[in-house]
């Protein structure tokens, strides 16, 4: 198990809880489905597509930025629009 996918699944899972959300809202939602979805959680690998479709249906981005300039960047609310 990818434990980086597996924390975005899981934070996109919490935000839509947060939205009222149930998982099988969101996978009609993202139109990845719920058996798609349900292997994902336990996927060693996914398609960008299939992330950036399952952040889109919670309202999140997936974004990429060095390791080093991370905290620098959250510190300054860089990340966010």
């Amino acid at each position: 198990m990818n434990n980086d996918l597996v924390m975005l699944v899981t934070e996109a899972l919490e935000q839509a809880r947060e939205q009222g959300m149930r998982q099988k809202d969101v996978a009609e939602l993202s139109q990845i489905g719920e058996v798609g979805l349900s292997r994902l959680k336990k996927a060693d690998d996914a398609r960008f597509s299939t992330l950036q479709a399952l952040g889109q249906s919670v309202g999140l981005k997936l974004i990429w930025v060095q390791d080093s300039k991370l905290a620098e960047l959250v510190g300054k609310g860089e990340l966010f629009d």
